[in-house]
């Protein structure tokens, strides 16, 4: 439930970043509240700004945590195990792990 609710706000946030990076300047387009030549002060272009670096530190950040979930899964491969233990208090058995598919009549 956590990772539903992580890809929620993740999505919330890049919907937002979209929406301010394309508001942003239409918004300027219309704005009489700052004169934008006369003191060089541009409040919505800062706002677009900081948008758009809010956005890249996501995009790094979830191509970080991308690679680094694909390594890891490229490293464990190598460690698979081909047997299962299972203890019991009189003693221990291994079971093997199947490796292909039950026959059709088993199927559910």
């Amino acid at each position: 439930m956590l990772h539903c609710g992580y890809v929620r706000i993740r999505r919330f946030a890049v919907a937002a970043i979209v929406a301010i990076c394309i508001a942003g300047p239409i918004v300027e387009i219309f704005d009489q509240w700052d004169h934008t030549l006369q003191d060089g002060n541009d409040t919505e272009a800062n706002v677009v700004i900081a948008a758009l670096c809010i956005g890249v530190a996501v995009a790094i950040g979830t191509i970080a945590v991308v690679a680094r979930i694909r390594a890891l899964s490229s490293t464990l491969r190598g460690y698979a195990l081909t047997f299962r233990q299972i203890s019991f208090v009189g003693g221990s058995f291994r079971l093997p792990v199947p490796t292909s598919s039950p026959p059709t009549p088993l199927r559910v």
